[in-house]
């Protein structure tokens, strides 16, 4: 992981505009204070605090430092490469806009010490560091109740500004569900770790078009996969923000993952959490899985299949539940605390919750959709036209 992070940081600065020598001094200079991804903008410094009070007295409109306020926002590079999927494109640029950001935070203080200094003008920077987004990629999936509320019963991951990755069984609620009005699902809530008394205000989208894989065929679990697209976009922010696809056809991610959702979390009932749950559990060797699960196979599930995996903990106590399903089994990415603290963090999302024996009992191991099975057929839709 750490290698990839390291080789993204040097494709993402091959990419970057050609400076110059003035504006790569102060680049180097802020990279010296702290680590950055691969981008760094030319922003003029604030202006010198030691000017005294009798050179403030002589300063003019014409002899007025470089107002940094009017310095154009910086331009996105262009990541792509001959030969670079789509998805990893989208990532770079996730994690560049994400930087950004924060980037954003220091201008605008640059620009207020600049303000306040020299045109008398004060103001207020607020309301970004409230709550940090531990998975702002969560998304929850609504029903329409039969007394005109929303019920909640699937998980998704945001991927793009317009589309999430869930289960293909979660594209429709059982008919036999009194409590439903339509087996369609129409919402997905974005922005809140609780889905009922949240301080902040969730953002809620309407769901334009449900795409199952085209393999999944209910109720065989197999090619559990699906992607929902969004009428409307979503603004990225701190509490709202993407998880990169991991496109590689390997388990470079590690031993240990962390599975969300706002499903059952205690076993023995179907109380659901209004609270967003996450658990810590282990990737588990698919042959060592079929072995575990080998007892509970029937004619809709047969074994493992190379686009699945097993992940959790074989002493049990901790597992993905009933309304957990459709959402993501992820991977942090290790960014610097300084950009966990201002702009929240992004994950990898390697699995999608699929189905399992009970929950959190003792050598059954839960089953995931493997997402990197699935990177052509996700780019050919989320990314079509890109």
């Amino acid at each position: 992981m750490k290698m990839f992070i390291l080789q993204l940081y040097f494709i993402v600065a091959a990419v970057q505009c050609i400076q110059t020598t003035k504006e790569k001094d102060a680049r180097h200079k802020r990279q010296r204070e702290g680590w950055n991804w691969s981008y760094v903008d030319s922003l003029q410094t604030s202006p010198n605090t030691n000017v005294n009070q009798r050179q403030l007295s002589k300063l003019t409109a014409t002899t007025l430092p470089p107002n940094p306020c009017l310095d154009p926002p910086p331009v996105q590079p262009d990541f792509t490469a001959p030969g670079r999927r789509i998805s990893v494109t989208k990532c770079y640029e996730y994690i560049w806009q994400l930087k950004d950001r924060v980037d954003k935070i220091k201008r605008d203080k640059i620009c207020y010490d600049y303000q306040s200094k020299y045109l008398g003008i004060r103001f207020v920077i607020g309301g970004r560091f409230t709550q940090p987004g531990e998975f702002p990629h969560m998304g929850a999936i609504g029903w329409r109740s039969v007394t005109d509320t929303w019920l909640f019963n699937c998980g998704s991951t945001l991927i793009s500004p317009k589309f999430v990755l869930t289960a293909g069984h979660c594209t429709k609620a059982s008919p036999r569900d009194s409590r439903i009005a339509d087996v369609v699902p129409k919402i997905i809530r974005f922005g809140v770790k609780n889905l009922v008394n949240d301080k902040n205000i969730p953002t809620d989208r309407n769901i334009s078009r449900i795409i199952p894989h085209p393999q999944y065929k209910p109720p065989k679990q197999y090619f559990d996969i699906a992607l929902m697209e969004l009428v409307k976009e979503v603004t990225f922010s701190k509490v709202i923000q993407p998880a990169c696809l991991w496109s590689k056809n390997d388990d470079g991610y590690g031993a240990v993952a962390t599975v969300t959702g706002w499903g059952v979390f205690k076993n023995g009932n179907r109380n659901t959490s209004d609270e967003l749950q996450a658990g810590d559990i282990y990737i588990v060797d698919t042959f060592d899985c079929d072995l575990f699960l080998m007892s509970s196979s029937n004619r809709h599930w047969d074994g493992i299949k190379n686009h699945q995996l097993c992940a959790g903990k074989l002493e049990g106590g901790v597992d993905a539940c009933q309304g957990d399903s459709g959402g993501p089994l992820q991977v942090k990415i290790p960014f610097p605390k300084q950009y966990e603290t201002i702009e929240g963090t992004m994950h990898y999302v390697i699995g999608i919750t699929s189905f399992g024996v009970g929950c959190a009992l003792p050598n059954l191991p839960g089953v995931y959709t493997r997402v990197s099975s699935f990177i052509d057929w996700i780019e050919n839709i989320v990314w079509v036209n890109q």
